[in-house]
């Protein structure tokens, strides 16, 4: 399942952001696909699949303490709009 998270932190945590990127492994069952860094500063995007919850957890849990991370279930749309129409919505 792809997952998009939205990583967000405070100006005053940007060096210790940056020490944890630089230290980004992901466990096995995570597959990044790829990333963004917002210019205007404080807000990393990050497109990943994992099918394994406790992968989930181990990739994301270790951020919490200077981030705010957001991760929601994506699809592409016209996969989402194919899935609608055989639901004959």
């Amino acid at each position: 399942m792809l997952f998009l998270g939205i990583s967000t932190w405070q100006p005053e945590n940007s060096d210790k952001v940056i020490e944890h990127f630089k230290k980004l492994r992901p466990p096995a069952g995570v597959n990044i696909i790829n990333q963004w860094v917002d210019i205007s500063g404080g807000r990393y995007f990050l497109l990943y699949e994992t099918d394994d919850p406790k992968a989930f957890a181990e990739f994301n849990l270790p951020w919490s303490d200077i981030c705010l991370i957001e991760s929601c279930p994506v699809m592409e749309s016209t996969d989402f709009i194919k899935l609608m129409s055989q639901k004959g919505v």
